[in-house]
């Protein structure tokens, strides 16, 4: 049966209807301020037409459309009228007049008035012309506005309406030409109907696209900086719990990885090209113009994104000087446009999420026989009698304790939202609700997202004006704290029939391995948490000629963050038979955490655009502030009120607050201030140059060292354009080539690191049975200085099949100097010395992306594949750095990557024991056949640490994406592939190692079971033995390459089809369109390792680990569901 532990609820319900009525109630307004607005007031004597129709634009919204000269030949115009309707304010303008006038819609075309021997001609003709109508949509059925419409021969005209309808006269064998931006023209012959309704599909070629890029926007063809661009067509409908999910695999070097898909903590690693420092590996995340936190990039709701920039290389980068080392997130958010009828737009989609548990124990009685096969293999008694496995197997198993924590969980999003505009503005309101159950059993698990966004813009002369009001409300519900350890505890419990979580009068039963996860999920406690991000975002621009701009920005973003856990005591019985409870969490922690993060970002800038003949200039020159003013506050409780959770005075238990934080602790203020400008040359649109250069100024450095200066500069030449690629660019394409050299700062780095700090703790000393509090001390470093990225980029642009095909190569080179590490401390200092501007690093690698559309015949298709690879080199680090870690083994040595295994290579596995004897084996260990043979790296004979060796690296490289869609008529399917083509991937524990723990960890899974016997001699495994046996020892107990796995893989990460619902059925039911789709999310995922998720892994995005990687993370998650999408 299907449980869902999520569900919208009476009060969320009236939130989502009354939000749809306040969309629906703004549409309502502005249609009826453009009614309003249609009465014109105004008085003009003897007044040009062309002045007088700007004031009718201005009052009534409508547009006109003219050739141009075509006003040349109008007469002055003189009219006083007062609250007159458009109709008579146009005949009385264009009377005796030599133009003529057609109203479509919001658009009035204007022609000149044939003469008098024409028109006779022309009345006959028009005798013949019926009305032809029809609707313009594109290959996904949505309506076009804006198409020009003309009749072939004639100059007779007119364009569709937001709607994508249009009107025009003519006769049966006339010719209709549709022409529109970024559009293949298409020319229809009319025929006896006089409904004709068009089809135009997008051209192949990708040059013409608007690019976003720091401080401004270019188009692909004038590019010449290392940009991934991301639309929303490869984002929306994605059943998704965030935006960083979404962009897994849609660009090359942009890694992703999700380590966890639990709602309630969704932990996911990001890096933009590798790693360039070991301090902080995030991108800088811009939404909307505005410098963002990343988490914020996650509230955000993915059908709102308009489009995303990736920028990579020094020369789009640099312009945000130091916060650019690790690459750049760009976010822009869909708005209105002028001139555009209110367009409603409603959709939902839902489906069931399951927990893909990869891994599968073998049955009771199964367990047991191996587990005693285990022991006598290393010597010691069996554990089960054949009594008791005959027992077990007469028995029906227990539900295996991970099948029974996790369950399916519903997922939903509501998505409303209206946009529009008028002459001189623009307007998009949107708002959504996201729920996702958790997959985990327990009391309303789960998180619920509740967004709102709105996007204004309105012009007045020569002031533009825009306002980014956005508000996103996060809420979370989880179990109380260590989700691994749960699944850990689960997954190693046998299915004996004992060990069933429930009885049947509902108690909870430990387990023979001393746990219960069930009762831990259900009874031990919770995690609430919440968010509320306040976003707001001001843009004033003014024109102070045609060529200068001035602009002026505000931002002001506010996350308040709440938090609260409570461990609650809970009864679990030893057995079936006892009736005495163990009690559980008798501490009763609870913990309750509190903050409120303040970004102000100013911003001024000028911008400069001039033509000279064949030069093209663009300068832009600004200065910025970004204040962070952040505060927090903690308190941590013990033995709290059983019932309540409210602290206890009296007693022998009363409460605690060791470790509370008040707000004197938890604040941080921190400024930066800046001066950046870029500097465009184009020549002849054959040569370009572009220069930019940053200083900034941050609080995290000693005043001698507060500012940075990070320039770049980057040339790009357009081969194609030269006369003697005339014949390559008509026959085959374009070719672009284009280079960059910058460098790019790294001021992600903790506060205060250049002070001396103090620390009080409470219980530092103990003397005569009483603790004592103390300071703690770190010594500061005075000549604290940034981290500089010296970057090149080159790469090459080329189009083929006049451009349907299109091939972007990148090569790149990062240096990293001045790395923050830690310096050699003395035993004796009794602290340690503040980190030291003294390491560097290289990274380099390459880029290939494939864009290609092209028709078969009705079927319009297009394709993407991106593949990137990176590698990181330590240069200068320090000394060689060995650490081993739960039998996983780690190194870092100047001349290898971040991330590198290092440990014992070996050789498969002892065959007999001649082979032992004629080997090299480990001091202190007597292997036996069946056990691990080692590698003697320097041949003494001996294998101990001198025979460890570089195993390889944890980094995902050869990271790869695949999109593919395909329309045909009203049917829409779309395909995303996503991979890793090389990676290590340690793994210890129970999943990889049987009977991990001996007794207290007695459990084999099925994948296990191809270990090595007498009669199966070519075994993936060593032979069964326990922890405690000097073949465990032998096989488990040192880091070597037995833990290290490929975990390269390809991922389906989503499949949707989609029918659209013909237009003139929509448009009966006033409708624009209408979109049923079916989803499906990581379906299939094909790698060497079924047992193990590929992405599973133990480092973070700066590779650092805290230990070996047990598989404990969140199973993956597979949807199934659908949706539909209505425009109004």
């Amino acid at each position: 049966m299907l449980r869902s532990v999520s569900s919208i609820g009476r009060r969320q319900l009236l939130l989502s209807i009354k939000l749809v009525l306040s969309l629906i109630f703004v549409a309502a307004l502005e249609a009826s301020g453009r009614v309003r607005s249609q009465n014109i007031t105004c008085s003009f004597e003897d007044a040009p037409l062309k002045t007088v129709l700007s004031t009718i634009k201005e009052q009534s919204g409508y547009v006109f459309f003219y050739k141009a000269g075509t006003l040349d030949k109008s007469k002055p115009v003189t009219l006083h009228v007062r609250a007159v309707g458009i109709q008579e304010v146009l005949k009385q303008c264009f009377e005796n007049q030599p133009l003529g006038y057609q109203i479509e819609d919001k658009t009035i075309l204007i022609v000149a008035r044939k003469s008098v021997a024409t028109t006779a001609i022309g009345s006959q003709i028009f005798m013949q012309q019926q009305q032809i109508e029809g609707i313009v949509t594109d290959s996904t059925g949505h309506p076009i506005g804006g198409v020009s419409v003309l009749l072939k021969g004639t100059s007779q005209g007119t364009i569709t309406d937001a709607e994508g309808r249009y009107l025009i006269m003519a006769k049966k064998g006339d010719v209709l030409i549709f022409n529109y931006v970024g559009y293949e023209t298409e020319q229809l012959m009319v025929g006896e109907s006089t409904q004709l309704n068009v089809t135009l599909h997008s051209k192949p070629t990708a040059l013409n696209d608007v690019v976003i890029v720091g401080y401004g926007t270019t188009t692909r063809e004038k590019l010449i900086g290392a940009v991934d661009q991301v639309t929303n067509k490869n984002i929306e409908n994605r059943p998704v719990g965030n935006l960083t999910q979404a962009l897994q695999g849609q660009a090359p070097s942009l890694l992703i990885q999700q380590k966890s898909m639990d709602p309630n903590n969704n932990a996911i690693n990001i890096n933009i090209r590798g790693l360039n420092t070991k301090t902080n590996a995030s991108p800088l995340v811009v939404i909307d113009g505005m410098i963002s936190d990343i988490n914020n990039m996650n509230s955000l709701n993915p059908n709102d994104i308009d489009k995303i920039s990736i920028l990579k290389d020094a020369g789009t980068a640099a312009i945000y000087g130091s916060r650019s080392a690790s690459g750049v997130i760009l976010i822009t958010t869909k708005h209105g446009a002028k001139n555009m009828a209110p367009n409603i737009k409603l959709g939902a989609s839902g489906g069931v999420q399951t927990a893909d548990i990869l891994y599968h124990p073998v049955e009771g009685w199964q367990n047991a026989t191996l587990l005693n096969v285990a022991l006598t293999n290393g010597g010691n008694s069996p554990a089960f009698t054949p009594e008791q496995i005959q027992d077990l197997k007469d028995h029906k198993d227990a539900p295996w304790m991970m099948d029974y924590i996790f369950k399916n969980a519903a997922q939903q999003r509501y998505d409303a939202s209206v946009s529009g505009g008028s002459a001189a503005s623009s307007y998009n309101v949107s708002g959504s609700y996201f729920g996702q159950g958790s997959n985990f059993i327990g009391p309303g698990y789960g998180i619920q997202r509740y967004t709102l966004r709105t996007n204004y813009t309105t012009e007045y002369k020569r002031l533009k004006l825009n306002v980014i009001l956005g508000y996103v409300r996060n809420d979370g519900k989880g179990d109380q704290a260590n989700a691994g350890f749960k699944i850990a505890d689960a997954s190693r419990t046998p299915k004996y029939y004992y060990n069933n979580p429930l009885s049947d009068d509902g108690r909870y039963i430990v387990s023979s391995v001393g746990t219960n996860t069930a009762a831990a999920l259900e009874l031990g406690g919770y995690n609430k948490h919440n968010n509320d991000w306040v976003n707001v975002g001001t843009a004033l621009d003014f024109t102070i000629t045609n060529d200068l701009k001035a602009r002026g920005v505000f931002g002001y973003d506010l996350n308040s963050n709440w938090n609260f856990v409570r461990n609650l005591q809970y009864p679990t019985y030893n057995s079936i038979e006892s009736t005495e409870p163990v009690l559980n969490n008798t501490t009763r922690n609870t913990e309750n955490y509190s903050s409120k993060n303040v970004y102000i970002n100013a911003q001024f800038l000028l911008d400069y655009n001039k033509n000279f003949g064949k030069h093209e200039i663009a300068a832009m020159a600004g200065v910025s502030q970004e204040v962070v003013n952040n505060k927090s506050m903690q308190v941590i409780t013990e033995f709290t009120d059983p019932d309540l959770g409210t602290p206890v005075s009296e007693g022998d238990n009363q409460t605690t607050f060791d470790n509370s934080r008040t707000q004197v602790n938890g604040t941080l203020k921190r400024v930066i201030q800046s001066v950046f400008g870029r500097l465009d040359y184009s020549y002849d649109r054959k040569y370009s140059a572009e220069f930019t250069i940053r200083s900034d100024g941050s609080t995290r450095f000693p005043k001698e060292n507060q500012w940075g200066v990070f320039p770049s500069l980057s040339l790009g030449w357009r081969v194609s354009e030269e006369p003697f690629m005339q014949s390559y660019k008509d026959n085959v394409g374009s070719l672009k080539l284009r280079g960059s050299w910058g460098i790019l700062g790294n001021q992600e780095i903790a506060d205060y690191q250049y002070f001396t700090t103090y620390t009080v703790y409470s219980n530092v000393v103990g003397f005569d049975n009483t603790i004592y509090s103390g300071t703690g001390f770190q010594i500061g470093s005075p000549d604290l200085k940034w981290e500089k990225v010296n970057t090149r980029n080159i790469g090459a642009d080329l189009g083929f099949f006049n451009d349907r095909l299109t091939v972007n190569l990148d090569y790149f080179y990062n240096k990293t100097n001045d790395i923050l590490l830690s310096p050699i401390t003395p035993s004796v200092l009794g602290t340690t010395l503040g980190d030291v501007n003294i390491g560097s690093m290289e990274n380099r690698g390459w880029e290939v992306t494939f864009n290609y559309q092209f028709k078969t015949g009705e079927v319009s298709h297009s394709a993407s594949f991106n593949i990137g690879n990176t590698q990181n080199k330590a240069l200068d680090l320090g000394n060689p750095q060995i650490r081993v870690i739960d039998n996983v083994g780690f190194i870092q040595q100047n001349g290898l990557p971040l991330g590198a295994y290092y440990g014992l290579k070996t050789d498969g596995l002892f065959q007999s024991k001649e082979e032992i004897a004629n080997s090299a084996i480990p001091v202190g260990v007597s292997p036996q056949p069946g056990d691990v043979k080692y590698v003697d790296r320097n041949g003494d004979g001996i294998i101990d640490d001198n025979d460890r060796q570089y195993l390889g690296d944890g980094f995902p490289h050869y990271n790869f994406g695949l999109n593919y869609s395909l329309n045909y008529k009203g049917f829409d399917f779309a395909v995303l592939i996503q991979g890793v083509g090389k990676r290590l991937q340690s793994l210890r524990g129970d999943i990889f190692m049987p009977f991990h723990n001996g007794a207290w960890y007695p459990v084999i899974f099925q994948h296990e079971l191809d270990t090595w016997t007498v009669t199966n001699t070519d075994a993936r495994y060593p032979r069964l033995t326990t922890d405690n046996s000097s073949s465990f020892s032998n096989n488990w107990g040192r880091p070597s390459d037995a833990v290290l796995l490929n975990a390269k893989y390809i991922r389906v990460k989503n499949i949707q089809l989609g029918y659209t619902l013909p237009g003139k059925l929509t448009g009966k039911w006033g409708l624009k369109s209408v979109r049923a789709f079916i989803n499906m999310q990581n379906p299939f995922t094909f790698s060497p390792n079924s047992f193990i998720d590929p992405e599973s892994t133990e480092f973070d995005n700066l590779l650092n680990s805290s230990g070996g990687n047990s598989g404990r993370n969140y199973p993956t998650l597979k949807f199934y569901g659908g949706g539909i999408n209505i425009n109004f």
